[in-house]
């Protein structure tokens, strides 16, 4: 599950990898200008993707009432964005209710490089059962062993054991709700992102969500790295100074997260922590007879895309079917092709691409509610 899930509530990342990429190339301006590019960078990605976290901890969905203080535009979309959360998963839950087989566990793995709470919101708020890798109630610490746990329900009268179903979160790009405290991946909630929203000098920042915007109007296409250079020097040369934003660098920096940047890791504990993940999708797509739906993610993650495609050529039983919000599917197919990966050579690759705007909500009424109604009808 990529970033188009929970889109349209959250933005997409745009170029922000390609931009940081060739930020950290560039040796033709001082190391303070370059700091400052990089922490609005690192902003933009804040305002789009981490932000407005706290708006989904503060609703009440069942009773679909989001704060009065969001606009009515982003109330709607939070809306149809949890709901689309809310079906997929209650349809899932309802399948795996359904399997009749004991050999086969009732769970389901669910692979995100999002750092939202999108899964952890709904998942509490259906009260379904998960594991999220943390263990503990006053201090929640992460370990991959807390994962692939069984639950099973005893009747109070007959003492029959039934399993139940549970989801797997496996977060591979970390959560904006982990920090690291004495080299231990702990949950410390929204905390970290309340802080930073806090903070006034993040307001000074180089505003390259709009740059990019207006670049797209005017130009129909993406901002480069070299209009964004432009627009910081002309921004400092009207402000008289580059801004001082070491408060708003220093509290994203203690998110346990995996930057959208090649070199992606600024300390070992996560580093770790993401191959660790990486080695358990592995493990899963290895096995007989898996079933892996790809959605919201264009494959530009190099690691993500090489395993999935290794374990399609090494596993025949292995089937996958990749979404695509659009029906012409270029991004997914261009990222693939960075890897000389043409589909047409896989029988056990799907691409389901009917039409432009295929999003969550339509999977579950095209595809998830009518397997779900196959399964009934046996």
């Amino acid at each position: 599950m990529g970033s188009g899930i929970s889109s349209p509530y959250f933005g997409t990342l745009g170029k922000i990898e390609e931009w940081l990429t060739e930020l950290e190339e560039n040796t033709t301006i001082d190391k303070e200008l370059n700091d400052f590019i990089r922490a609005s960078l690192y902003g933009s990605y804040y305002q789009v993707a981490m932000k407005d976290n706290v708006d989904i901890y503060n609703t009440n969905f069942n009773r679909d009432k989001p704060a009065s203080s969001i606009p009515i535009s982003k109330r709607i979309k939070l809306l149809n964005t949890y709901r689309a959360y809310r079906d997929f998963l209650r349809i899932l839950n309802q399948i795996l209710y359904n399997r009749r087989s004991n050999t086969v566990s009732k769970q389901v793995n669910l692979f995100t490089t999002n750092i939202d709470i999108f899964f952890e919101k709904v998942i509490e708020d259906l009260d379904l059962c998960y594991n999220d890798g943390f263990n503990g109630i006053f201090r929640r610490r992460f370990s991959l062993r807390n994962f692939k746990k069984s639950f099973f329900q005893k009747s109070l009268h007959y003492d029959n054991i039934a399993e139940i179903p549970v989801y797997n979160l496996l977060k591979i790009h970390g959560s904006i709700t982990w920090e690291l405290i004495d080299s231990e991946l702990q949950f410390t909630g929204l905390s970290l992102i309340e802080s930073l929203n806090e903070l006034k000098d993040d307001s000074e920042l180089l505003d390259i969500v709009a740059l990019d915007n207006s670049t797209w109007t005017t130009k129909k296409r993406n901002a480069t790295i070299d209009e964004i250079i432009e627009n910081a020097e002309s921004y400092c040369s009207i402000m008289g100074r580059i801004p001082n934003i070491s408060d708003f660098v220093e509290g994203y920096e203690k998110l346990q997260i995996v930057n959208p940047t090649k070199e992606k890791f600024k300390d070992t504990t996560l580093n770790k922590t993401y191959y660790e993940t990486l080695r358990l999708y592995a493990n899963e797509l290895e096995k007989e007879n898996s079933v892996l739906f790809i959605m919201g993610f264009s494959m530009a993650d190099e690691h993500i895309r090489e395993i999935t495609i290794r374990a399609a050529k090494s596993n025949p039983t292995l089937k996958i079917f990749i979404c695509s919000y659009t029906k012409m599917a270029s991004d997914i197919i261009a990222n693939l092709k960075s890897d000389n990966v043409n589909l047409i050579n896989f029988h056990n690759i799907e691409l389901i691409n009917p039409f432009d705007g295929f999003t969550l909500s339509k999977f579950n009424e095209l595809i998830l509610t009518p397997l779900f109604d196959n399964i009934k009808s046996y």
